[in-house]
């Protein structure tokens, strides 16, 4: 299943409104002539839209009349050659849900989310998987449960009330994405990593049934761990791609597409990668030359100047479908390979041996303000009114400190890294989610496999640092994965392989530069269409700043698309909340 929405009355005679009904089976998905399923009785009513992806339904009928519904595939302990699949995974879930023991969900590997509906006890659980990978959005009224798996589907009912949470999008400009379970409304929540959320009529309970910070570390020689990491990661290659003899794979000039793809190449897969960096650029290039060394059907589609993030899920479903309607023929066409997760979970990135010392000797706060200067994850306070940069001057620190605190870790650095882990990747996939009704394209994550993670887990934080363990792992790979120089992290451990000269890098000053400057258009548009409107958030915005920005943006005097950027945010919100908001 690739996506779910629903809702659920919590009280005896309120059945579901005839409205939010048909606006969830609308608006699940944004294209015409979709089948879509559903499942209804007097207090229920629950949708799904299935691209078809993995082949077999994601839907199970228990005892009592109990559904499970699940999106994504859970990979419930599967392994190499196993016959079991989605199927017998929604079983087990809707197994856990009615005993209450969650045996089932704790040997979970992939990404998925969940919905159980068990209408003897009018109950419905919603289920995240251990990293909170596959978004699940909710909202709790006074009369019913409604939840989604896209944010858009939520904003289009009515009877949701849309308020603006100043801190959560403070977080969003800033971070990239909110803390925890904020989202930019205040009353739309999202599942955290590993949750398990029920309401049964007037009780609401919220519980987590796997615990990264539990997994102890273990002094183990060298030799044994790089064994052990390289068959793990082989074999969450391998449970996912199930023998199919022909697959597609992003192909940049880094590490973790490249792991990837190498050991689809082992397992003898045909791999069809592509890649879309700019021109001329370390990434482009060294994604080209190690294609060849791997025997590869390689593609290259450039990315657009200035385009710093495009939506590569849509690039990658245009090209792959072009590619199948020239004849190529995929077991499972709609499903690609993606390197998310590999520089943060195995190479260790966003944490250096100064924040690690820092956060062992307790200096936490000094920690995190490390960490913001280096992401430069920081909101101008001339951004807002005098009034308002006071009230959140402190607001993502804050964030970040309590999120650390829920870690019980005999590390603190490891509670650091846990809360990337479980904070930063999970949102880097949003817009993946988001939008997966237009592209139709599943994923398959082997650096989110959650056998692999804790077992990276049990190796000391030391060890993994700055791609140290990361590097030494791809003498295990198959030579061609040596053999071709790849874009190294700033300040980790460089590639050993010579690097051509002339080839931009991602993380030059120049480059960086000259993508911003490419940006300028879109920069001034974003400031006029702000400065133009009626709806302008006054109350929390400094409309004077913005005025200077964008004349010096305009001139050239200064880079001010760190002040439009966020306004732009700031202002798409307020406009979808009507200027409701809540200060922190």
């Amino acid at each position: 299943m690739t996506l779910i929405a629903g809702i659920v009355s919590r009280k005896p005679n309120t059945p579901p409104p005839v409205s939010i009904c048909e606006t969830l089976r609308q608006k699940i998905s944004r294209l015409e002539g979709q089948k879509i399923d559903v499942f209804a009785d007097e207090r229920s009513f629950l949708v799904k839209l299935d691209i078809g992806a993995f082949g077999e339904s994601a839907v199970h009928r228990g005892s009592g009349g109990s559904i499970t519904l699940v999106t994504g595939d859970p990979l419930l302990g599967r392994e190499t050659g196993s016959d079991t699949g989605r199927e017998a995974d929604t079983a087990a879930i809707d197994l856990d849900m009615e005993s209450g023991t969650y045996r089932n969900l704790t040997a979970a590997n992939g990404a998925f989310s969940a919905v159980n509906y068990r209408p003897e006890r009018n109950e419905i659980r919603l289920v995240a998987d251990k990293l909170g990978l596959r978004p699940l959005y909710y909202w709790i009224g006074p009369e019913f449960v409604i939840f989604a798996s896209a944010m858009r589907i939520l904003e289009k009912v009515d009877a949701i009330p849309k308020r603006l949470d100043v801190r959560a999008v403070t977080e969003l400009v800033g971070l990239g994405y909110p803390l925890a379970d904020l989202t930019p409304y205040t009353d739309i929540r999202l599942l955290k990593a590993a949750e398990i959320l029920s309401v049964a009529g007037e009780s609401v309970s919220s519980e987590t049934y796997w615990n990264w910070d539990l997994i102890e570390e273990a002094d183990r020689p060298e030799d044994e761990v790089l064994t052990e990491l390289y068959s793990s990661f082989m074999g969450a290659v391998d449970r996912r791609n199930q023998r199919d003899s022909v697959t597609a794979a992003y192909l940049s000039g880094g590490l973790d597409s490249r792991c990837i793809v190498a050991a689809l190449v082992e397992q003898k897969a045909s791999v069809h990668t592509y890649n879309f960096s700019r021109s001329k650029t370390q990434d482009q290039v060294f994604g080209r030359e190690f294609a060849r060394a791997a025997g590869t059907t390689h593609y290259e589609i450039p990315k657009q100047a200035g385009d710093l993030v495009p939506d590569y899920s849509m690039l990658m479903a245009d090209a792959w479908l072009t590619e199948q309607a020239a004849g190529t023929i995929a077991e499972h066409p709609n499903i690609v390979w993606s390197g998310e997760g590999g520089s943060v979970a195995l190479g260790h990135v966003h944490l250096t041996e100064n924040m690690v010392e820092m956060l062992r000797s307790g200096q936490t706060d000094a920690a995190i303000e490390e960490h913001l200067a280096l992401e430069f994850a920081q909101v101008s306070p001339k951004l807002f009114r005098k009034e308002i940069a006071e009230r959140i001057s402190s607001i993502i620190h804050d964030g970040i400190r309590e999120e650390l605190s829920k870690f019980d870790c005999n590390d603190k650095a490891r509670g650091f890294y846990l809360h990337l882990l479980v904070n930063d990747q999970h949102r880097k996939l949003a817009k993946h989610f988001e939008n997966i009704d237009l592209h139709r394209l599943e994923f398959h994550l082997p650096f989110f496999d959650s056998s692999f993670v804790a077992l990276i887990l049990t190796v000391p934080l030391d060890r993994c640092l700055l791609h140290r363990l990361y590097v030494k792992l791809l003498d295990r790979f198959p030579p061609a994965v040596r053999s071709v120089p790849w874009q190294a992290y700033p300040g980790h451990v460089p590639c050993p392989v010579p690097v051509p000269e002339g080839l931009a890098y991602q993380w030059e000053d120049k480059y960086q530069s000259a993508e911003r400057a490419a940006q300028k258009r879109v920069v001034m548009e974003q400031a006029a269409k702000m400065l133009d409107s009626e709806t302008f958030p006054d109350e929390i915005l400094n409309k004077r700043t913005l005025r200077l920005a964008k004349w010096a943006h305009a001139t050239g005097l200064r880079d001010y698309g760190y002040i439009i950027g966020p306004a732009s945010t700031f202002f798409e919100y307020w406009k979808m909340c009507g200027g409701d908001h809540l200060l922190p």
